[in-house]
This record gives C-alpha cells, structure tokens and sequence, in this order.
C-alpha cells in the first residue's frame, strides 16, 4: 500500500515540478505539455483507486480472519 501511495506522490511532484518548469522555461509544445498532464492525472488516479481497494481488501479480510465479520 506504501509503495502506491508513493509512486502517486511520486509522479504528482515530478508533475509539479514539469509544470513550474514549463511555466518558465517553455521546455515543450503546449500539445504535449497537456498530453503529459492527462497522463499523469490518470496515472493518480488509477494507482490510488488500486491502492485503496487493496487497502480496504485487506482490512476486511483481517476482520474476516479476527472473527468480526461473518463469511
């Protein structure tokens, strides 16, 4: 779970830093700044949404196995 939430806040600062960058330099085409942007907001996305189905997975099978939850 760890490693999700750190490959999400991984990409989110290597965006960050992209966007301050492009701001100032213009490194890239706007096209491809925005192709980037999609990217990398979707990445997010999808690595948190797994990481806490994951999460939420593995605390009701913990519950399951501790004798809480019928099943």
């Amino acid at each position: 779970m760890k490693s999700g939430l750190i490959a999400a806040l991984a990409i989110a600062v290597g965006w960050a830093g992209l966007a301050i960058a492009q701001l100032w330099l213009s490194l890239m085409p706007a096209e491809q700044f925005i192709k980037i942007t999609i990217t990398a907001g979707i990445l997010i996305g999808i690595i948190l949404l797994v990481t806490l189905a994951i999460r939420d997975y593995l605390a009701e099978r913990k519950m399951k196995d501790d004798g809480y939850l019928d099943g």
